[in-house]
């Protein structure tokens, strides 16, 4: 009667094992995808600020992070979507322009970052 006890436990806990092992990665977040398009298009442009649509392929990231370096000041917005506009964008001074998108996950960790460099008109 004490192998049965055993060999149902040990049962339990092959069957535990091929759970945590087949099902569980199966919801790890990390499976999402690289950024690969990223989109820029100018809004409005009156000789020094821009108005900047940025949008991106969604890869199943938590949230988003979007900016403008070569603003200054420098700056950025959080989004869930897959767009974001930017208001009073600036460029360095030979007119280029350096906008970023970071992807995160539901860590806050980086899954993906793009630079995305434009001329303004």
């Amino acid at each position: 009667m004490e192998n049965v006890g055993t060999s149902f436990r040990f049962s339990l806990f092959a069957i535990a094992i091929l759970i945590a092992v087949v099902i569980v990665p199966n919801f790890d977040p990390a499976h999402a995808q690289p950024l690969q398009e990223v989109h820029v298009g100018v809004l409005e442009f009156d000789g020094t600020f821009a108005i900047v649509e940025i949008s991106w392929n969604d890869n199943g990231a938590s949230y988003y992070e979007a900016g403008c370096v070569s603003c200054m000041p420098n700056l950025s917005d959080v989004t869930t979507e897959n767009l974001l506009i930017l208001n009073d964008v600036t460029s360095f001074a030979g007119g280029n322009t350096l906008l970023y998108v970071i992807a995160y996950d539901d860590a806050d960790e980086i899954i993906s970052a793009k630079q995305i460099m434009i001329q303004l008109p």
